[in-house]
């Protein structure tokens, strides 16, 4: 029935970055057939993509053996998209274990059905971040994919391991995996643990923006529909290796705020609490992302940090997320 159509599997399709992904396969190629797996953890939301996929299975992908009856169940896949992923990195100071698990453990057990009995048909595409790079100081040049890894925190490590996991899958088996690592992400339906959410829900409620230290640690922002273009420009026609994603919008903490508190018309001096800062709090990351515009021809379509912000501010309160 569906063996005319491409068959794509996305895993962590029910988070933020994945349920977009999903969005904006539908949008842009209806007849395909999608497969997503998600465990359903607390930063999903299955509301976001229903009706869009033609499966849906409920599983943690450290459980090997589920994961590979959905596969044997399957003709070939011709797309992985892994967006699966614990992503919070306060959530990793306090508890590491489970993003060893999810993001180190559950990689490789994917990797195994794309190898085994995928037999290494089609495209690997591991959706990783700039933070297994570590962090800059002001005037360090931006990372590019040569830059050594170096984590930071154990959320970092995780991404950093299963990176490698891929690289090695890449050499060892010559399989067709390639790793996109990008900057911040922003847009419809993140989480509200994430910092954008958490000023939009402060301002909104009347209540103190909590800042890490003094908030001038920097950060690169990129609109989610920017960054999932670039996932499927990497799956359909990159090579096997890395792949920086950026949008060149660096900005620290407390100029981000002040973006924000000025579309609410608040003076950021009144709305902002000083609290401690996190452990090992990365203090800049910035992207070279030359190699994808220069050899995949990507760029960002949203170029306007402020207008994108505003835009997002009045669905986020509208929607509530």
């Amino acid at each position: 029935m569906v063996a005319d159509k491409r068959r794509i599997l996305v895993t962590g399709g029910y988070g933020f970055i994945g349920g977009n992904f999903i969005r904006f396969l539908r949008d842009n190629f209806p007849e395909d057939y999608i497969v997503n797996i998600d465990k359903n953890g607390y930063a999903s939301n299955k509301d976001y993509i229903k009706g869009l996929c033609n499966e849906e299975h409920t599983i943690d992908l450290k459980d090997s053996l589920f994961l590979e009856n959905i596969f044997l169940k399957q003709d070939k896949f011709d797309y992985i998209f892994h967006f699966a992923a614990e992503s919070h990195v306060d959530n990793s100071i306090s508890g590491p274990s489970v993003f060893v698990e999810s993001n180190v453990l559950g990689t490789q057990n994917l990797l195994e059905c794309y190898r085994k009995i995928n037999n290494g048909y089609g495209k690997f595409v591991h959706i990783s971040t700039d933070e297994v790079y570590g962090h800059l100081r002001w005037n360090d040049p931006s990372f590019t994919e040569e830059t050594p890894l170096s984590p930071r925190s154990p959320y970092a490590a995780s991404k950093a391991s299963s990176d490698l996991m891929c690289l090695s899958y890449i050499e060892t088996f010559n399989l067709d995996i390639s790793i996109t690592r990008c900057c911040n992400n922003f847009g419809p339906n993140q989480h509200s643990e994430k910092f954008i959410p958490t000023i939009i829900n402060a301002l909104k409620d009347d209540k103190k923006i909590p800042v890490y230290g003094e908030g001038s640690n920097v950060r690169e922002w990129i609109h989610v529909h920017d960054h999932n273009l670039a996932v499927w420009t990497v799956a359909t026609t990159g090579k096997p290796g890395v792949y920086n994603i950026g949008s060149g919008n660096e900005l620290t903490n407390l100029e981000l705020v002040d973006i924000l508190c000025k579309i609410f018309d608040k003076d950021m001096d009144h709305c902002v609490k000083f609290v401690e800062d996190r452990l090992g709090h990365d203090f800049r990351y910035s992207i070279d992302s030359t190699k994808i515009r220069s050899e995949l021809i990507w760029e960002p379509l949203y170029n306007n940090i402020e207008e994108e912000l505003r835009e997002y501010v009045e669905y986020y309160l509208q929607k509530g997320r």
